[in-house]
């Protein structure tokens, strides 16, 4: 479920970039180095709290949900459903 989420959002940002006409370069360049620095924040998140917690598999869940959510909303305010 995580992986269809990211996917959708991926595609509504690339969407949104081909209709405004943006070069891709500067975003792209920012949304990995945002990506990068969040990811090893949570890595380091998710060994601090999975030491102590049996949070695991809702917190996954919980993620995949919230990333499909995003991706579906920026979907409809785009106008493609």
């Amino acid at each position: 479920m995580l992986s269809i989420a990211t996917s959708i959002d991926a595609l509504a940002a690339g969407l949104s970039l081909s209709i405004l006409e943006i070069a891709i370069w500067k975003p792209a360049m920012i949304i990995g180095i945002v990506a990068t620095t969040f990811t090893m924040i949570g890595f380091h998140l998710g060994q601090l709290v999975g030491a102590h917690s049996r949070l695991g598999n809702w917190a996954e869940a919980l993620g995949g949900i919230l990333l499909l959510g995003i991706g579906l909303t920026i979907l409809h305010e785009h106008g493609v459903f």
